[in-house]
């Protein structure tokens, strides 16, 4: 019989000891699972604070991306109005130079017209003062009596001039 209890006893012992053990697993998985969904957590709340930082950092430079946009359109109209008010500068200028060139061309179309008048009138008048030389001649030569022959009319003209 004491072989009998002393085989219980042991089973006891070993079941006591495989209890003791049981416990000690699962108190240890119970901390270890803790520790899991803690930093489980504590890992979520980094995912949750590295994405709102993120989301600020977004909203910055979407910001600051917005900011320097328009200053690049504020920059690129002044560059459009700069070049617009030269080329306006510079059309004035070529249309004053234009305008000046038209005023020369037509004082001296003007001196040109004056001229002309002028030499026509003064051709009129030789014309005119020819005619009356040629007259005086004929009427010269009719009153000497000169045959007609012309010959002493180039004479008589020459005297005349």
């Amino acid at each position: 019989m004491f072989s009998m209890a002393n085989g219980y006893r042991t089973l006891s012992q070993h079941l006591n000891d495989l209890k003791k053990e049981n416990f000690s697993l699962k108190l240890r998985i119970y901390f270890l699972e803790e520790r899991v969904q803690q930093k489980g957590e504590d890992s979520r709340d980094d995912v949750y604070r590295r994405n709102i930082e993120l989301k600020v950092e977004v909203e910055s430079l979407k910001r600051e991306l917005q900011e320097k946009q328009q200053a690049l359109d504020k920059t690129c109209q002044a560059a459009l109005r700069q070049h617009y008010e030269e080329q306006q500068r510079e059309s004035e200028h070529v249309y004053e130079l234009l305008e000046n060139k038209i005023q020369l061309l037509q004082e001296e179309a003007r001196l040109a017209r004056s001229e002309a008048e002028q030499a026509t009138a003064l051709a009129k008048a030789e014309a005119q003062r020819c005619q009356e030389l040629v007259a005086k001649l004929k009427e010269a030569a009719r009153s000497r009596g000169d045959s007609g022959n012309g010959a002493g009319c180039d004479t008589t003209a020459l005297r005349w001039v």
